[in-house]
Formats: structure tokens, sequence, C-alpha cells
């Protein structure tokens, strides 16, 4: 009989957990139960769920290794390995190390000189672990260990197990090492205008902002997540940077279309664009205070199309052709796997099939194994590389953006963000060849003071084990390709290095519990592609954090997470932001909160009374309070000499006019934090939000445009002389 709460243990699913106000919180043991399910356990037939506790309890005797072991800076570097205890004294063991680099060596030990760490029995037999010293200085990379035990004419053979060597900490450029503290903003890419992008920011207005920011004396440029989205799915509401289809491939919505080689070469593109149909259809999309995601990729794709096939791009003979080539095959299966996924999904829409997901595609579609896909790829070759073109097309521009960032001497450049999952209906879980996706739950967030239902995200989650299987190699995958074209990389959520709540989909946040993942070893593998990509961490730590995380992050070197209207002292009133954590990122808000000016009017309770999210009496106590908190900022402000008799010293005699929006960047840029963020909205005075947490089709989120195009804000004599001031205080 197999003990569900011991079993539940030895998977990572946490008893209890310390709240928000750090009180401990037990998790209910049917909560634990369901985990289990969640996780694919068959809890409820005994005997199949003895036979895969058996196998899975089996499996490290059988393999004699584990499938990965990380060694990071600090660690002892041992290898762990089981064998019986019955075997000889005699025996020799033979071990082989495979450098990432393709050097191989081999040396032959007594197994009695290999010390022994433990011993367990198992079905009846007794097993000895094993610790072997590795003497050598191990190169940092990806390795792999295997090894035999020959024991007179017997003889066991481990698997090729994975051996990462990481150092213990993330990356930081020299100069901010030194202390040097700087500024940048953070901006929706889609929401920038201008008078060239068909009414979507696109890389090339990120381009253009990089060089503005510069020339300010910004090191950065924040974005929000560009991972791929869903290009053929009309529905207006799906377009969440954070539920994206895919994180490790980008949008190919914010392809500049005007901006490609391949576009100036094809005269049926040129002339279609040029038409007086097509200039008003871009007018119409740029003038629109909302963006039109179908109505952009409609355009986009429509002359996209006619440039892949009119220009050959896959012709060999051409060196665009050649580098296009070549990004097909850097890119190998991973890249057939979103761009058939794209073209599928494209084709089933077009025959009146709503395919929102994978769960919506015809059943012999509806996995990537499936024989069926295979077939419909060879069939529609054609369609399929189209999508890799827009890939291409995307990375290609990406990576412009930041080679322009580099050459105006940014520190950081373009910092991207890394959403926290992925939805059921995904390309990453249709495609998931690993079996790491668990599409039964969901993640999210337990009830708390904050929040007392609780939330549920609709992300699935990857079962910490499976992962741990495969040695690692999806997340692998997603931080490389994360901290590619960029100088910092923000995760989000960051309290998932540590643990999820897992959540049965469709049921109450409360039902929940905490699945722990194996933080040693992602830190490993963060700190390990962070070095390689000289890419600075920047953790989301804010809510509720383990000890143990926050302990983690600051050996990592990850930058924390400072909100200003997080930082308050016992007696309500702001904190001096020189008192902050000197490695970390200060901010005013972020895209989940309203923007200083809708916050300091209080359009945020009024647009939450009309969405229901409060109630007249919720509203007139939160705008009460609201005013007692907006005449601490003010005290603040004027205590610390932020701001001069310019700015009222009364909340009531108020405006968020230009001098309390300098008043505020000044104030946060003199910051002991590294780095401070500041929101593009909050210099030109928007006052609408970009997203309302708990809403979904009650308003527009993730579509609101910025209300000036990017030639106006860098052309505005108050944004010289706020950004002016900015770097000053910055320096100082």
């Amino acid at each position: 009989m197999i003990d569900l709460a011991k079993l539940a243990d030895s998977c990572g699913i946490a008893r209890d957990y310390f709240d928000v106000t750090n009180s401990k919180v037990t998790i209910k043991e049917e909560n634990r139960i369901m985990a289990l399910r969640l996780m694919g356990y068959p809890v409820d037939d005994q005997a199949k769920l003895e036979k895969m506790v058996y196998e899975q309890q089996r499996k490290p005797f059988a393999d004699l290794l584990p499938p990965v072991t990380v060694i990071v800076d600090g660690d002892f570097p041992f290898i762990y390995l089981w064998t019986l205890s019955s075997v000889g004294e005699k025996a020799a063991l033979t071990w082989t190390l495979t450098l990432e680099d393709g050097t191989t060596r081999t040396e032959v030990v007594p197994l009695s000189e290999v010390e022994i760490a433990d011993y367990t029995v198992f079905d009846g037999q007794e097993y000895d672990q094993h610790r072997l010293i590795l003497q050598e200085d191990l190169p940092y990379g990806y390795h792999h260990f295997s090894c035999k035990l020959t024991d007179g004419y017997q003889v066991y053979s481990s698997i090729n197990m994975s051996l990462i060597r990481a150092p213990k900490r993330a990356y930081i450029p020299e100069s901010m090492q030194q202390g040097l503290k700087v500024w940048g903003v953070s901006i929706q890419l889609y929401a920038l205008r201008s008078k060239k992008n068909w009414g979507i920011g696109d890389f090339s207005d990120l381009k253009d902002l990089l060089s503005s920011i510069a020339e300010c004396g910004g090191q950065f440029v924040g974005v929000n997540p560009l991972h791929a989205g869903y290009p053929s799915n009309p529905d207006p509401d799906s377009v969440s940077p954070y539920s994206p289809s895919s994180r490790r491939w980008l949008n190919v919505i914010y392809i500049n279309v005007e901006d490609i080689p391949d576009y100036l070469e094809c005269e049926e593109a040129l002339k279609l664009v040029s038409s007086k149909t097509f200039q008003q259809k871009l007018k119409s999309l740029r003038d629109r205070e909302y963006v039109d995601y179908h109505g952009v990729l409609e355009l986009k794709l429509k002359v996209l199309r006619l440039i892949f096939k009119s220009q050959k791009v896959s012709d060999r003979r051409s060196l665009r052709g050649k580098k296009f080539l070549e990004f097909i095959e850097q890119g190998g299966s991973d890249l057939m796997e979103i761009a058939t996924y794209d073209a599928l999904t494209a084709s089933l829409y077009a025959k009146g099939i709503d395919a929102w997901g994978m769960g919506a595609f015809p059943a012999e579609y509806q996995h990537i194994s499936n024989p069926f896909v295979e077939t419909w790829r060879s069939e529609h070759s054609d369609e399929v590389r189209f999508f890799c073109y827009l890939q291409f097309l995307a990375a290609e521009q990406l990576e412009l953006a930041h080679q322009n960032a580099k050459a105006h001497g940014m520190t950081l450049g373009l910092y991207r963000d890394l959403a926290v999952g992925v939805g059921p209906g995904s390309c990453d879980v249709w495609s998931d060849k690993y079996q790491i996706y668990r599409t039964d739950a969901s993640l999210g967030a337990p009830p708390d003071p904050l929040g007392p239902l609780g939330q549920i995200w609709g992300l699935s989650p990857m079962d910490p084990l499976s992962l741990r299987n495969v040695a690692y190699q999806p997340m692998i995958q997603l931080y490389r390709s994360n901290m590619r074209s960029c100088g910092a990389l923000r995760i989000d959520h960051a309290a998932g290095l540590y643990r999820f709540w897992w959540v049965r989909e469709g049921a109450s946040p409360q039902t929940g519990a905490y699945v722990n993942n194996y933080m040693h070893d992602f830190m490993g593998i963060i700190a390990l592609e962070s070095q390689r990509h000289q890419c600075v961490i920047i953790a989301e730590d804010l809510g509720t954090i383990p000890q143990e995380l926050r302990e983690a992050l600051i050996e990592l070197g990850a930058y924390s997470y400072k909100l200003f209207f997080g930082e308050r002292a016992y007696d309500g009133g702001y904190i001096d932001p020189r008192l902050y954590q000197p490695v970390a990122m200060a901010a005013l808000t972020t895209h989940d909160m309203p923007t200083m000016k809708g916050w300091w009017e209080g359009r945020d309770l009024t647009l939450g009374q009309k969405l229901g999210l409060y109630t007249d009496e919720q509203a007139q106590q939160l705008l009460r309070d609201r005013q007692v908190s907006k005449q601490r900022i003010l005290d603040s402000l004027h205590g610390l000499g932020s701001v001069g008799a310019e700015v009222p010293t009364q909340a009531q005699d108020s405006i968020m006019d230009d001098d309390l929006v300098k008043g505020l960047q000044v104030h946060m840029c003199r910051s002991a934090c590294a780095l401070y963020s500041s929101q593009l909205e909050d210099w030109i005075g928007v006052a609408k939000p970009v997203n309302v947490p708990g809403t979904f089709r009650e308003y527009p989120n993730w579509r609101r445009k910025l209300t000036q195009d990017l030639d106006q804000i860098f052309q505005s004599d108050f944004v010289h002389d706020l950004t002016a001031a900015m770097t000053q205080a910055r320096k100082h």
C-alpha cells in the first residue's frame, strides 16, 4: 500500500508555506493528493500506482547514475552512483568523461577505492551509493559522464549522464560591478506609435527608441515578452504577451515589412503597399487608439507572402538565401515545430475551423507525435517554410535593434521579459516531445490578504521530475533563446524558480498546492547561460517569496525588483529610495498597475467600479486611502528635496503635471538601486492602463497605444529636461 503523504513529500509537494504576512499555512492533504493526480499519478488505482512507483524507484539502480548532475561553484565535485552491495571487492569501475568540446577522458579505478556514502535496500537487494570525486578542474559547460562496472564476467553499464558545470553568479557588466547606476525605460512594444509603423510598434521602432534613449543618457529599454503569439487567431482578446504560444520563438507581428531587404526587391509588394487602398488601411490602423492585432497581421502577412513567393528566399545561390537556410539548419526541429504549428493553424482557420489551440485541432493533428502531422508537413512544405521565414525575419530585426544599442554604447541596451508559462493549447505544449507539461493543471497563486480568492493563470506547469529526467533540456533551450539579442532578461514571477502553485484546471485556487522545483540546478543553468550570453538577470521577486529563494537569488547576483508603492514603512510613509537594496531595479509602476497620472487622479478606481471590480463602498474607502497615500508621497518628495516650491505640499492642491512627473522620476533616480526603470507613458501623461488584472473581455488589455508618436516624444523640451535631470540624479 502506497503512503500518499510520503509519496507527495518525495515529489516535492509542500506540506505548508509562509504567506505574504509571514503566517504559516498548512496545505490540506486532499490538495496534496490532487497535486499528485495532476502530476500523473493514478492515486485512485492502487495496482497502477504501485507499478508506477516501483518503476520510478527501480530506475536509479538500473541506470547506476542520475539523469543529470549540476555542479555549481562551491559544490563538492561529486558523482553519485548506485551499485549492488554484493559486487566483489575486485570489481573495477571504468568511467568516461566527455567534455562539451568533444574531449574525452577515461579512467579505471578499483570500486573499493570509491567511497561509499550511503546504502539502501530495494526489492530485497542491498545497494551501495558510491561517491566518486572528480579530481580535475571541470570547465563550465554541458558535458557527459558514463561508467561501467566489471565484476568478473558480469558487466553493469550506466546511462550517459548529463554533467553540467556552472558558475555560481550570473553576468554583471564590469561598470556595474564598480558601482555604476543607470536608468532606462520599460515599454510595451506594441504600444509604440510612429509615422512608419503599420499600426503596432515594431522592431524598427524599438531600434529607434534605443537610439533616442541612449542619446538622452539612458542605458536600457525593457520590453514586454516578445514570445510567439497566435498569428492566425482572430480573437481580439487573445493577445496577452504573458500567455504566448511559444516562449522559445518570437512574435512575428513585430516585423517591420518595409525594413526587409527582400521587400525592396519585390515589385509586387512595393506596388501593393504604395496603392491608395493599402495606404488608407495603414492610416486607419495607425490612427486607432487600440492595436488591431488581426488587422495588422492581415496586412503584414499578405505582403510577406508576396515577398516569400516572388523572391525565392531559399535560393542557395544568393547570400540572402544561404543566410536563411543556415537559420533553418540552426533552428532544427524546434523551428520546424513552431512553423508547422502556425502553418497548420492557418490552414484550419482557412477551412472555417476555430483552431484556437491544439485542443480544437482535428484529433489526428492534436500532437506533433501523430504521424498525420508529419504527412501534413510534407504536403505543405512551402507553407511551413514561409513561417520559418517569418521567424528568420523577426530574429534578424531584433538582433539589429540589439546591435544598434551596442553601437550606442548602452550598458545593457535591450532587456527582455520571460513570461511564466504557456497555455494548454500552445505550440510549446503541442510539440512537447518530452511530455513534461501537465495540461490538467494550471499555475496560479494561493489565497492571501491581497487576493482572498487566489489566482488561476491558465498556464500549464512543467513537471519537475520529468524535466530533470531529460536533463533540463527544455529549460536550457528556453533560457538560451531568451538571452539572445539582449543585455538583460527579466524573469517574471521568479518565485517559480523555487516552487509553483498547482491547481486543477477549472477548480478554485484554494484547492491548490505548492510543487517544488530543483532550484539549485535551475540557478546553475541560469548562471551558465547568463555568463555565456553576457546577459544580466533581473528577478521579479514581488509577493510571497521564500527566504531560501531570496538567498539563492542574492548568491546568483540577480537584480531584485523594488516597486515604489511596495516600499512603505510601518507608519505608512514611503521609504527613502536611497535606502533601497543596491542590487536591484527600482520602478514606480508596472504593466499591471495604473499609470502615474491614472493613479494620481483615481481613474483606476473609477474604472474598477465600472468594471465591477469594486463596490461603491470599497471604491470610496480606496479613494480615501489614496488621498492619504498621495499626501505621504508629497511629504517624502519635499522632505528629501526631490521637488521644490513648484510642487504643492498638500495633496488636494496637486495635479500630475510636468513638475510632479519630474520630481517623482528624479526621486527614484536617487535610489540606491543599480537600475531604475521609468515608464514612457508617465513622461507624456497617459491616463489609461495597459492591463487591468482580473479582467479579460471587460477591458481592452494589452492593446492601448501611447498617445504620442516617438518623434513627438523626443522632440519635446520637457522630455529633454526630464532625462537630463534623471541622468544627473543617477550620477549623484
